[in-house]
This record gives C-alpha cells, structure tokens and sequence, in this order.
C-alpha cells in the first residue's frame, strides 16, 4: 500500500504520525529539525531512535543537552546509520521493529510509542537505489499500519532527480527544509 498522497509540511513539531521524506541541503537546518523532533517527541513521553552518522551525531547531542535534561535524554537512542543500514552485509533498509529489543533497554513496556528518524547514506547510488525503493515502499506500509512517525531524511546533493522522484511516492509527508 503506497501513500496515496504527499502533503508538504513546514513545522515538524506537532507530528504525531507518518511517513516523513526530508532532503536536506544545510547541515545546521538540519540538526536544527532533527532536535525539533526529538523534543516534541520526548514531550509526548515517547522514545526516539535516531539513526545517524557519526559526524552529526555529536552535534546533535550538544544541542540535547543544553535544552534537556539528562533524565529525559534516556529516551533518545543514537544508532550509528552504517551499522544499521549494512547490518546484513550489504546495504538494505531494516525495520525499527527488528531492532526495537536492543534499542530500547531496561524498558518492559510493551505499548511504548516509539518515533524514528533516519538519515540514509549509502556509497553508490546506483548499488542501492532499487533495494532502497523497495525498503521505502515496506517501510511505508509498516509506518502506516502501526501509527508511528517516521522520517527518512536524504542529502539532497546525494539523491538524483529520478531517485527523488522515486521516494516521493513512498511517503505521505515532505518536511521542507526552510523554517
């Protein structure tokens, strides 16, 4: 089941839901929205994974701690996006789901909300673009069925005009860089 439609979104903070596709240009924008979003989840009291690269990563987590306390923070998991994403070897897009009993440790809860952001990377565009379609299209349909928000963020100057295109159809939500 494909999203049937995109709507175009500017603010990230009131989402509570969905199948988010981001194309970033500014590295500081997008830190900038990646702590929007993990504030408004941890205020809802929900967990965050975020899959990042180890070059982001730290920004990230300065920003954290300036505006959150460090109680708070024990909700937000910090993946690196290589070992994820090549988990298997070779390049493929895995559930949350998989991973959800190694991410989130010490917690019994079973009907914990649970928002994701990843930043996908990959070496060659050409090696991944059809698995990474076909991964979208499966992650749609998990995302849509279970009422998560999930957003798959993509370096714009990375991401061919056809592969953009691709990827439009496979997510409801388009998250504009400007603020």
């Amino acid at each position: 089941m494909e999203s049937t439609h995109l709507i175009e979104i500017d603010e990230i903070q009131n989402l509570t839901k969905g199948h988010a596709l981001y194309f970033f240009d500014d590295q500081d924008q997008y830190v900038s929205k990646i702590v929007d979003f993990i504030i408004s989840g941890l205020e809802l009291n929900e967990h965050c994974i975020i899959i990042e690269n180890d070059r982001i990563t730290p920004l990230i987590k300065k920003k954290l701690t300036v505006l959150v306390n460090k109680k708070r923070l024990e909700k937000v998991t910090f993946v690196n996006n290589y070992d994820f994403y090549y988990a298997k070897g070779d390049f493929r897009i895995n559930s949350i789901f998989d991973y959800l009993p190694n991410i989130i440790t010490g917690n019994s809860e079973l009907d914990i909300v649970v928002r994701s952001w990843a930043h996908i990377e990959w070496r060659d565009e050409h090696e991944v673009s059809k698995h990474l379609l076909d991964s979208e299209i499966e992650a749609d349909k998990i995302v849509t069925e279970t009422k998560l928000l999930s957003v798959c963020a993509y370096d714009s100057e990375r991401v061919s005009q056809e592969f953009k295109e691709g990827l439009l159809t496979c997510h409801n939500l388009l998250i504009n860089e400007k603020n």
